[in-house]
């Protein structure tokens, strides 16, 4: 397909790993793909592991799989956020089951465990998660990046240059498979989601809900 003519989702929960959100979104958005960062919010920000903020463009209730080329799933520790995410995790199902792109990356493997499309597959990630990834059918292995039909797995910041030079690669190899050709915009006419900033977002646990025992990341204002 034409780059210029993709269309992207970057998923996105606190605790993410600042490159391995950026780094493919900026590539791509050099390449001229429309790039969209999808959240369980667009009310907040979301904060990486050192406090770097990104805020989301879009939610799962915003948009349909049809719609993507591509899903990528940063590391860090925003995957088990995603996980527990229904709209998240059917989003990344859905734009796999039809034939489109899954890009995960470190601790994304956590997601294709829960989407059910790791079974089957040859896959790599952070050996913290590789367990999980075995349990759920995957075939494990240590490489830098690994391209299996339509998902590509990597393991570590440090293999973004690769990671990235595959789906850019694998896009243009491949034709688009989603069914709609709407172009998606920000939420609310605002701009896309930016990596400039004036402050670190901070986080802490709180309370899920009133005199609740369950916890869950919150913003600190």
């Amino acid at each position: 397909m034409n780059l210029a003519n993709a269309q992207i989702a970057v998923l996105a929960e606190h605790l993410y790993q600042e490159l391995e959100l950026w780094y493919p979104l900026l590539r791509l958005r050099e390449e001229g793909a429309n790039v969209v960062v999808i959240s369980p919010r667009i009310d907040q920000p979301y904060a990486s592991k050192l406090g770097y903020p990104v805020t989301g463009d879009l939610t799962p209730a915003d948009v349909k799989p049809e719609q993507f080329d591509a899903v990528i799933i940063p590391g860090g520790f925003a995957p088990e956020g995603i996980r527990r995410d229904k709209g998240m995790v059917d989003l990344v199902k859905g734009v796999h089951d039809q034939g489109g792109l899954v890009a995960a990356i470190c601790h994304a493997g956590w997601v294709l465990a829960t989407a059910g499309i790791a079974r089957g597959r040859t896959v790599t990630c952070v050996s913290l998660v590789k367990d999980d990834v075995i349990n759920a059918g995957g075939n494990y292995v240590d490489q830098p990046v690994v391209r299996d039909g339509n998902i590509i797995t990597s393991r570590l910041p440090s293999d973004l240059p690769v990671f990235a030079r595959e789906i850019v690669k694998y896009l243009r190899e491949e034709p688009s498979r989603r069914s709609s050709d709407e172009k998606l915009k920000p939420a609310q006419d605002r701009p896309f989601s930016s990596a400039a900033f004036d402050k670190p977002v901070h986080t802490a646990m709180g309370p899920r809900g009133k005199a609740s025992a369950n916890y869950i990341t919150v913003v600190v204002q």
